[in-house]
This record gives structure tokens, sequence and C-alpha cells, in this order.
């Protein structure tokens, strides 16, 4: 595992205040998360999406949803060729694929508007509506608990991420009124009336965190999971942004503040409660905190917490890269500062691995970080070729690590580009297209040579990807 460590610039202090962690960290470049966070994305894609449903392997359908919205995310931060997913699902899976409860479709809607903002394609939207309606059509039930969504349609349980979700799926879909031929008001009033209800249910506890739901209409004092702390943080920000309410935001951060407080191991790392033993279920709720802790930072003027949550999400990555990977098949598992010898000793799978990802996206793009001087560029899926499918000279090698293979890739001062072919159960298959000559080749690798200069394309290769040096 130490040889992980050459990839951080950044060195870690955490030290504690008498009520909360104050992280303090030196410069962790945006990039550096940024490259993190495409290893990982071409890590799903390639070996846990699956093409003939449209959903993702070794995770249940509504975070099939969720994982949408994260790879929506990252083409956001970085224009990918993972994007052919978007039209992939939507052709493969119906509105209500999630499963059988109104949270399950409501995950499915946010992740249908994301994808419409970073690939506008109006049926995209309108199947995000078509879910937001049907939920408030059949959820919103008056006669107990004077109102509220229940969970599902066979079920009267009134929790809290329903409704949560329902608040933020209406402010999401608020700015589309006049595309989705809805009156100005259509979303808003339906987000208004959620909140109304959602604050005075008493689900909020005295120390602001979210409890599950309610039994006999009040708190039923069940498990704070961190995914009800993080998606009600964005909901509260986009009504912000049309009611101009200061309330609001106050309460996204005291809400934000009291996880970071109790939901934290003694130095600052995310913590889910039933750690180590979680279902699939809750191997996605720290991710979704992260990705709505993300969300919510562009909202805040106050410096100080700015500052406190930016640092959060850094010091949280730089401890899932450091401890929490296996090298051996490049996915996470669910504890963000593993203390396993080996984090392969640890069950790992899409949802922990997609929740990590939601954690990078949301470092890199609320870093204020300067970018490096040298980047590498995903240029496509494939090995790198130029424009008459020809190779480069380079350098190879087989069962290696992604992680050291781009660490080769930086060190050879002739590289232009290098791919590296995933293997999904252990080590890949690494080439540096480099004009480096033979007697330069990097210790364990094999020169190759070959006619082209430069790389311009790729052979569309699926399970590998290429990444070309800008400088």
């Amino acid at each position: 595992m130490l040889k992980l460590f050459s990839f951080i610039t950044a060195f870690i202090l955490l030290l504690l205040s008498s009520a909360d962690a104050i992280v303090r960290t030196n410069d962790l470049s945006t990039s550096e998360v940024q490259d993190w966070a495409e290893i990982t994305t071409a890590r799903l894609v390639a070996c846990y999406y699956d093409n003939s449903t449209g959903l993702f392997t070794n995770e249940l359908k509504w975070q099939s949803g969720s994982t949408l919205e994260t790879l929506a995310n990252f083409v956001s931060l970085a224009d990918s060729p993972q994007r052919y997913i978007f039209s992939e699902t939507f052709k493969k899976t119906d509105p209500f694929i999630g499963g059988n409860c109104f949270d399950d479709y409501l995950w499915w809607a946010l992740a249908w508007i994301q994808v419409y903002k970073v690939d506008p394609h109006i049926e995209y939207l309108q199947r995000a509506a078509l879910i937001h309606d049907f939920v408030s059509d059949r959820a919103w039930i008056s006669t107990t608990c004077n109102g509220g969504l229940q969970v599902c349609p066979t079920n009267t349980y009134k929790n809290a991420i329903t409704n949560e979700l329902f608040l933020l799926s209406s402010m999401r879909l608020h700015p589309y009124t006049k595309l989705l031929e809805k009156p100005p008001t259509y979303y808003l009033e339906r987000a208004l009336k959620e909140w109304k209800w959602l604050e005075k249910s008493g689900m909020i506890n005295n120390e602001y965190l979210i409890n599950e739901g309610l039994r006999s209409c009040v708190n039923d004092n069940r498990t704070t999971w961190t995914h009800n702390q993080g998606v009600i943080l964005s909901g509260l920000a986009l009504l912000y942004s049309v009611t101009h309410n200061s309330t609001l935001i106050d309460i996204a951060q005291k809400i934000a503040d009291a996880t970071i407080r109790h939901l934290t191991y003694p130095n600052g790392i995310l913590k889910e409660a039933c750690e180590p033993k979680c279902d699939t279920n809750h191997r996605s709720f720290k991710g979704i905190f992260a990705r709505n802790l993300g969300y919510l930072i562009p909202y805040l003027t106050d410096a100080t917490h700015i500052k406190k949550y930016t640092l959060f999400l850094r010091l949280n990555s730089v401890s899932s890269w450091t401890t929490s990977r296996c090298e051996m098949d490049g996915l996470f598992n669910i504890f963000w500062d593993s203390q396993l010898p080996d984090a392969c000793d640890a069950p790992r799978d899409t949802a922990t691995t997609s929740s990590v990802l939601d954690l990078f996206i949301s470092t890199a793009k609320t870093s204020q970080t300067t970018r490096k001087t040298a980047k590498w560029m995903v240029i496509g899926l494939g090995n790198c070729m130029d424009d008459n499918n020809a190779s480069m000279p380079n350098f190879y090698q087989n069962a290696i690590s992604e992680d050291l293979c781009r660490q080769t890739a930086d060190e050879d001062k002739g590289a232009v580009a290098y791919d590296y072919q995933i293997s999904c159960t252990g080590y890949g298959f690494c080439r540096i297209r480099t004009l480096s000559s033979e007697s330069h080749t990097p210790p364990g690798f094999e020169y190759q040579d070959d006619v082209a200069r430069r790389v311009t394309t790729t052979n569309k290769v699926t399970i590998a990807s290429c990444y070309v040096k800008i400088i």
C-alpha cells in the first residue's frame, strides 16, 4: 500500500477542537483528485455496466439510478466517452425501473435531470417530470400526520428520504417549467409544501440530525443515516436560491455541521452507523452525503463553513484513495479510513465504489487549488492510435496497476500518451506511448518500436482508455 502514497501531494494534519474536527491540509491538486475520479469512472463503466440491461451489476436498481447521477456529475467535471451510457440506459430502462417504492423512483428522477444538464435531450427531462408527477399524485397522504409522502404504495410509513428526494426533485425541475409546459410555480409550490411539512414533522432532532422517519406521527428515533443528512442539503440550497430565505441555508449548515460532528470517526472520516456490517442499501449512503455537500457549497457565503466543508471532503478523499482502494481490482471498500493491512480484504462492490467516486467528484468541483501544468486527458475508449490507425513506440507491461501505469508515464519525459487496458479481476495492461528511446525503458517494462509519432484517436476497444498529455 505504501506506493499509493506517491500519488499524494497533500499532507493531512487533523486537530480536534472542543466541538468539531478541524482539518488542515496543504495543497491537494484539483487535477490529482480528478485523475482518481477518471480512473474510478473507467473501472465502473468497463467492468460493471451491463449494456444489455442499462443497469450496473452488484448493486440494487435504485442504486443504479444514483450511480447514473454520479456519472453525469463526472461528465460535467471532465467530458468523458463514458457519456455513451446515458442514451443506452434510457433505451434499456423504463421510468419505474428503480424498484417498488416511491423513493426508488425518485433516485432515477434526480439522475435524469442531471443527465439532461450535460446531455440536453428533452426526453431525459420529460422522464424525470413523469416520475415526479407519478409520485406527487400517489404518495402524498393528507389523512395521516397532516401530510407528507409515504414510502411505498403498500407501505404507509413516512420516512425522511422519500420526502427529501421529492423536495429536491421539485426544485431541480423548477427551472424547466416552461420547457415542460407547466405553470411557472408548479414545482416550486410542491417544494414549499413539502418543506413546510418536513420541517414541522419532527424528523429533524434536537442535534440537527435527521432520523429515519415517523411512527405514530412522531420521530421514530431510528438511525441517522448519512444519506438522510445529505439529500436535504441540496434541496434546501435550491429552495434558498429561489426564495432568498437565509434560514434555509442556516438549517442546511447546522445539519452538515452535526453530521461532521457526530457521524465521523475521531480522525474526521465519515462513517456509517452500520460499519463494518452494512447491507447493500447502506453502501451508497456516504457518497450521497458527499455529493450533496458538494452541491451545497456553491450557495454558501460564510468563508468559515466553505473552508470547513471543502477540507472535510479533501481529507476523506485522500484517506479513501490511500487506504480503502484495492489495487488488484480498483474497487473501494466501505471504509473511508480502512485499518486493514490490505484494502482487498474487505468486501467491495459497485455501490461502495460509486460512493467514493461521489466523494472525489465533490472534492474536485469544490477545490480552490490550481491545476497542474501537465494534465492527462482521456480522449476516448480504446488504445491510443494516430489518424492512420498506427501505434507509437511504447513501453509496455502486463499485470500492473492503473496507479503505477500513470505514475510511470508521469516520470517518462518522452511520454505523449498512455493507455490502460482494464482487467476487471486483477491488474491490467499498460502501454506508454513515448518519444523516448529504448535505452530509457523503465524497470519492469519492455520496449516495442512502431511508426506513429503522435496520438490523435483510439481504436475503440471498450475495456481500455487512452490518455494524452496536455502541457
